[in-house]
């Protein structure tokens, strides 16, 4: 099978972004970290947010898309991920979880 002139069936972007980092002390387990990755799959145009807690555990706060289930395209999720890095804690809760 030659797949020279094939287009990419899906593309995955997965983001970590981290809004406070806190080295660990002595004798201490898990962290404070502040941490939420998105993972934004381009077959089904869904944008996951998943909360990292203390041990590296992933809940998952949030799933973006529009009423349509039409989700959000790549280059929509790249400006996203443009703004969301020139906002603070409280903007990011506000404007992309809502309620957390």
């Amino acid at each position: 099978m030659n797949i020279d002139n094939n287009k990419p069936v899906n593309i995955v972007i997965d983001t970590t972004i981290v809004f406070y980092e806190e080295t660990p002390e002595r004798n201490t387990w898990g962290s404070r970290d502040v941490v939420y990755e998105l993972y934004y799959n381009t077959k089904n145009g869904i944008l996951n947010v998943v909360k990292i807690g203390a041990f590296g555990d992933g809940t998952l706060v949030k799933r973006l898309q529009d009423r349509r289930g039409r989700g959000i395209t790549v280059d929509e999720m790249l400006e996203n991920i443009q703004k969301i890095k020139e906002m603070t804690y409280k903007e990011f809760k506000e404007k992309i979880l809502g309620k957390e």
